[in-house]
């Protein structure tokens, strides 16, 4: 790496890894590109899963009129809750280095979801918002990291994500202008993963492709924030006894019903089981 000059300076970052390297760059800038590893055979396989996943929520809730009354059609909600691989893609070992470095050593998983970016539909996530929605403050540190695993290509032509550079730094939504000059379209191919800090403004592409266009999002955050859906009340007690997971999944901060359930998780958490 070429040499910098400089004067009248005292004070460096400096980066060890690729992962301090990123994390460097979602402090500053808001977001980074990694690459998951996924194969092209592994990528089929999630899009395979989240498509089957996507239809049985849809037999669950009856039918596709149903969701678009709430406006939540094209989206596959807590996939880990239906199907055990994707708690291994929310666990994915950058992922969790990177979030290390930016949360600390405690955080969870708050919510997984699929988003079907389907060419004949405009989705909501087309408008502008943050994944932490209606906050307009901010913090020295992150609260939240949100990570897209682009399970199909992102192009301009797919509706690649686009997104305001810095913008986790100020309270207010920028003026048009502003807009209209900084937002940035970021391209990336299938299996990399757009990981950026969750106040960071953000939008999907419009999709012009003929072909759906798959991403898996993850928000990660401080365990003071509660999950959109409760993990552990969808997969019962089957991590209880995984001390990673059982922190990961928010089993060690959900919201007890009585005084007597918190106590019984705390022996079930020791291993006493019923007392």
């Amino acid at each position: 790496m070429q040499q910098l000059r400089h004067h009248g300076v005292r004070e460096f970052h400096r980066n060890d890894s690729d992962d301090d390297f990123c994390a460097e760059e979602i402090r500053k800038i808001g977001f980074t590109v990694i690459d998951s590893g996924l194969s092209a055979a592994e990528l089929q396989d999630i899009r395979d899963r989240i498509d089957r996943i996507y239809a049985l929520q849809l037999q669950e809730i009856g039918g596709t009129d149903q969701l678009k009354r709430i406006d939540d059609g094209n989206v596959a909600r807590s996939l880990l809750g239906y199907d055990d691989y994707f708690i291994n893609l929310a666990a994915h070992p950058r992922l969790m280095a990177i979030n290390k470095r930016l949360l600390g050593e405690y955080f969870i998983l708050m919510s997984q979801n699929a988003i079907i970016n389907d060419p004949k539909d405009a989705h909501y996530q087309l408008t502008w918002h943050r994944d932490l929605n209606y906050q307009h403050f901010v913090t020295s540190r992150p609260l939240a990291i949100s990570a897209l695993f682009c399970i199909d290509e992102f192009s301009p032509e797919t509706g690649a994500t686009f997104l305001l550079p810095a913008s986790h730094k100020d309270e207010t939504f920028p003026s048009p202008e502003y807009i209209a000059r900084h937002e940035t379209q970021v391209s990336a191919p299938a299996g990399s993963i757009l990981v950026f800090d969750a106040m960071l403004y953000h939008r999907a592409g419009q999709n012009n492709s003929p072909r759906l266009r798959r991403a898996v999002n993850h928000i990660y955050t401080l365990p003071l924030i509660k999950q959109q859906i409760s993990f552990p009340k969808m997969l019962g007690d089957r991590f209880l006894n995984d001390p990673e997971l059982r922190r990961f999944l928010g089993y060690e901060t959900e919201t007890a019903d009585s005084v007597q359930q918190w106590r019984q998780f705390k022996l079930k958490q020791r291993g006493f089981g019923q007392p």
